[in-house]
Formats: C-alpha cells, sequence, structure tokens
C-alpha cells in the first residue's frame, strides 16, 4: 500500500477530507510528518518485526557504525593507512587555514599527530606535513581522533536502534552469549573481562559499540540486532503485513483526529482502544520473536559464563 493511500484513508475516517476529494497540500504535509513519527515511535520500542535486522562483525573493542555521516571522525581531521599516503597528499593553503589535523593507522604511527605548517620558499610559500610524535594526551581533538583509529568502521544502512549484541564462544556450550548493556557513564567501572557492551550515537544512523577486550578472547564473532530506519516519502509502497497496515492507518486516524477535530469524543475514545488493540495484535502473536528488553545488569547469571565475567552476585 502508498503511503500516499494511507494519508487518504486516515484522512477520511477521521472525517476531514472525503476519500474522493483531493486532500489540501498542507493536510497532506501533516499527515505524512504525523505518519513518519508513529512509525519512528513503533520502530524504537520494536512493535515493528519487519525492520528487526542481524549483522556480524568482528571481535573488535570499538565499532563505529554510520549510514550517510561520519561525524566521529571530526571537522578538518583526516586519516591514512599508511605514511606514503599522507606524503602524496597535496595540502593546500585551504588546509593550513582550516588547521587540518592528520593521522596515520599503520600500528606504527598512529600515536603521531600531523599538522600543516607554512614553508617561505624561492619559488613561494609551500605548505607541508609536520609530525608530532609527542602530541597532548589531554587534547580532546587529538583524543576523538585516536578513538577514530582504534575502532573499527563498517558502513550499514539506516541503523535506527541497536537492541542486543552477542558474542560468538564456541566453548560456551551455546551458538552465542547475550552481552549485558551498561550505560555509558558506567561503562569504564566495569572489569576488562565483563560480558558487557554499551553504545552512543553520534547521528541519525551513527553509533560508536564499545565492548571489554578481555571479553573478546577466544570469539569468532559479534552478532547485532538492530531496527532498520522505515524511509519513505508520499508515494512510497510500502510492502509490510495487513495488520502494520491497519495499525499504521488506525494510527494515523487518531493522531489526525486530536489534531483536527471533526469527532465527538466517544468516537475518538473508541478510535484509541481500536489503536490500542491494534498494538496488543501485532505484539502479542510474536511474542516469542520480539526481541527482548534489555535486561538490568545487577541480576545473577548461573551459567559459566555468568561466573567467569562476574555476573555471578554472591
Amino acid at each position: 500500500m502508498e503511503i500516499r493511500t494511507i494519508i487518504t484513508e486516515a484522512l477520511s475516517r477521521a472525517n476531514i477530507v472525503p476519500r474522493r476529494q483531493p486532500a489540501p497540500g498542507d493536510l497532506v504535509q501533516s499527515a505524512y510528518n504525523l505518519l513518519q513519527g508513529a512509525i519512528n515511535q513503533y520502530n524504537n520500542d520494536n512493535y515493528l518485526a519487519f525492520t528487526q535486522r542481524q549483522i556480524s562483525l568482528p571481535c573488535k573493542k570499538l565499532i563505529h557504525i554510520y549510514d550517510e555521516d561520519d561525524t566521529l571522525a571530526g571537522e578538518n581531521n583526516l586519516y591514512f593507512a599508511t605514511p606514503e599516503d599522507l606524503s602524496g597528499y597535496t595540502v593546500t593553503e585551504e588546509d593550513y587555514h582550516n588547521n587540518v589535523w592528520a593521522m596515520i593507522n599503520d600500528g606504527e604511527h598512529d600515536n603521531v599527530l600531523y599538522t600543516i605548517i607554512s614553508v617561505s620558499t624561492p619559488g613561494g610559500v609551500q605548505y607541508q606535513w609536520v609530525g608530532h610524535p609527542n602530541p597532548d594526551e589531554f587534547n580532546t581533538r587529538y583524543q576523538g581522533m585516536k578513538r577514530y583509529i582504534e575502532s573499527y568502521h563498517i558502513h550499514v544502512k539506516g541503523v535506527a536502534k541497536l537492541n542486543t549484541l552477542m558474542i560468538a564462544i564456541p566453548t560456551a556450550g551455546a551458538e552465542a552469549v547475550k552481552l549485558a548493556f551498561v550505560p555509558r557513564s558506567d561503562f569504564d567501572r566495569y572489569y576488562r573481562n565483563e560480558l558487557a557492551w554499551t553504545f552512543t550515537q553520534f547521528a541519525e544512523g551513527e553509533w560508536l559499540i564499545e565492548t571489554k577486550s578481555y571479553a573478546l578472547a577466544g570469539a569468532n564473532k559479534l552478532r547485532l540486532d538492530y531496527n532498520e530506519a522505515v524511509r519513505f516519502n508520499l508515494d512510497t509502497d510500502l510492502r509490510v503485513p495487513d495488520s502494520y497496515l491497519e495499525l499504521l492507518t488506525v494510527t494515523l486516524t487518531y493522531k489526525l483526529a486530536i489534531k483536527y477535530p471533526r469527532m465527538d469524543d466517544s468516537k475518538v475514545t473508541q478510535l484509541a482502544a481500536e489503536m490500542q488493540t491494534m498494538i496488543d495484535n501485532v505484539s502479542a502473536p510474536k511474542a516469542d520473536v520480539k526481541l527482548v528488553k534489555r535486561d538490568s545488569y545487577d541480576v545473577n547469571d548461573y551459567t559459566y559464563w555468568g561466573v567467569v565475567s562476574g555476573r555471578f552476585l554472591y
């Protein structure tokens, strides 16, 4: 069903615009915005099973997931794979005035910070890199660049929400062990062998996942469950199960009825109840496959890995 059709149906059910009559552009745009907000909210609440995805990731301490934006790199920061790549880059006057910095991610020079200097020559001013082997470790920009080159970078389309992260440990007796989510503000106080993870969101679709380095020893890979963003325009044909189409239509009808009152209170109340019923209909039958909400970390885990990681509380 096209998004435009959902909007037309909802406007009709809310007694705002008859089904056979073209809706004014401002109403269509308003309904579109309301629908987009509803879809984003349902996706964040894990009600939209059709957006759930899983990807495998390497066992890295820092994993940077990005889509259209890569803000983690930092403004006017450059990264090179080898010293030859750095030398081959033509430094411009604009780079000099923009205070461009650079680092090399080759395992040998990754503590060296490169800045640009101007050199007067008979042929005119030239610009070149100069290395700083012992930069100020407390400089926040340098710290950000260090974190960037220490991260594994992977492009993934439209990651709207991170749900669970699992680690594949062959000797654990299970295919994968779920890591416990820890808020970023508390993450550093956990030991390096804790089976825990955290993340920071930098922009839409951009995330930095952090795990404990010792916990990755002996693991094959990581598995991330996430919700993919639902991107659409008015002409998008939303190919999803009928139950979700009806949920979106009822939800939009309710939101329109609140914003543009054309129905009496009893009908609006009935509409709200119908919307809740639709939410129950799409969530209850999928209880066995619905993504599990994050657990509190302070629970007893009597498994072998629970004892090893310290999740067993005594």
